[in-house]
């Protein structure tokens, strides 16, 4: 998956940002293929390439939404507190915004209703307690926050548990995962007002 900041949302959404830069070990997505965003629509890749940091141009910066060469380095390196140099290779990753077709408003009474409903069997048959409401708390409080962290807040010492629990929020549309961290989806914000 390629996963955006929220800052990046609404740009990539509007086409300015079809340009990433990604510091992978192997790449995570190929081209030719689709992936959904998070926050609505997918990205299709349309082209995948591993260079040297120092073949990243100032057009590519632009559209990926950098002031520039260096800031792109740094926004590359930053989920593993990586100094990118010149020769640090990087994944170019060209995609194309495809918006989600038309469809039946996800967040009608009803379908709200029954998110709830299947929180709260969610809670009533866990061994560690009622955790829906206050997991979608949390992560609404302390988006892109490492998922330790979050874990802590809750509570709870089990992390491999805990990222367990978020994925069944995930399956339901309520969050999306980032390269660090977790963030409520519109449905997410939806439901947790419900609650």
């Amino acid at each position: 998956m390629l996963s955006f900041t929220a800052n990046d949302h609404g740009r990539v959404a509007a086409g300015e940002v079809t340009v990433s830069f990604r510091l992978w070990k192997y790449a995570h997505v190929k081209a030719g293929k689709s992936y959904a965003t998070g926050f609505g629509g997918r990205v299709l890749i349309e082209d995948v390439e591993l260079i040297p940091a120092a073949f990243v141009s100032e057009d590519d910066c632009r559209l990926a939404g950098h002031a520039g060469i260096e800031e792109a380095w740094r926004m590359a390196g930053d989920h593993t507190k990586t100094v990118v140099s010149p020769d640090t290779l990087l994944y170019r990753v060209q995609f194309r915004y495809l918006p989600e077709a038309p469809s039946r408003s996800i967040t009608a009474t009803s379908d709200l209703e029954a998110i709830v409903a299947r929180l709260h069997r969610m809670d009533a048959l866990s061994k560690h307690g009622a955790w829906t409401q206050q997991t979608l708390r949390l992560i609404d409080q302390h988006p892109l926050l490492v998922s330790r962290e979050i874990m802590l807040m809750a509570g709870r010492d089990d992390l491999q548990s805990f990222k367990t629990d978020v994925r069944k929020l995930k399956a339901l549309g309520l969050t999306m995962s980032h390269d660090v961290g977790y963030e409520l989806t519109d449905l997410g914000r939806s439901v947790l007002q419900r609650l």
